[in-house]
């Protein structure tokens, strides 16, 4: 049995959900609420949309949670951004939610055209499609992610999960 590489269980391109930095956030939502991946026999919803600029060249992702971020209002600019989770838990103070009344659907859907540019986050993982099942978990690890972009000669071809690396490995592809 030969070693699985990277090309042998990632997500194709056109198999996995990904957008263009001009696309506002109402577009990256409703990419994300219709996209389904199918890997080994299962569907799953992606969490993730790899965002490209208008060159195809990988400028990262967007996560549900940096969408909703997006969404915020702009009125705590201040917070610590080395925990950007804490800008939407109102647990910090139950009454923040009660600055956005309903007068706020105006701004919310303003937010909603803002460009996914705007959210968009570094996606450091990145392996090559020959790289063994090995080096992608180290990259994985490394990067404390569990997705990491596939490049054949400095393109991006697809994506690896965490979820296929782990079934690969228990699979005894490795």
């Amino acid at each position: 049995m030969n070693p699985k590489t990277a090309r042998d269980i990632m997500v194709p391109l056109d198999d996995y959900p990904h957008a263009y930095d001009t696309q506002t956030l109402r577009e990256a939502v409703r990419l994300l609420e219709t996209s389904e991946i199918h890997r080994g026999g299962r569907t799953s919803m992606p969490r993730i949309l790899l965002v490209f600029d208008a060159n195809n060249q990988l400028l990262g992702m967007a996560r549900r949670r940096d969408i909703l971020r997006g969404l915020e209002p702009h009125f705590h600019g201040d917070l610590d951004l080395t925990h950007p989770e804490m800008h939407v838990q109102t647990a910090i103070d139950p009454n923040l939610s009660e600055l956005i009344g309903s007068d706020d659907t105006d701004r919310l859907d303003h937010r909603l055209e803002q460009p996914l540019g705007d959210v968009v986050r570094e996606l450091a993982g990145r392996v090559d499609v020959d790289d063994s099942l090995m080096r992608v978990v180290r990259e994985l690890v490394g990067d404390d992610t569990h997705i990491a972009a596939v490049l054949e000669d400095d393109k991006v071809v697809g994506v690896v999960r965490s979820l296929d690396v782990l079934r690969a490995v228990c699979e005894g592809l490795y």
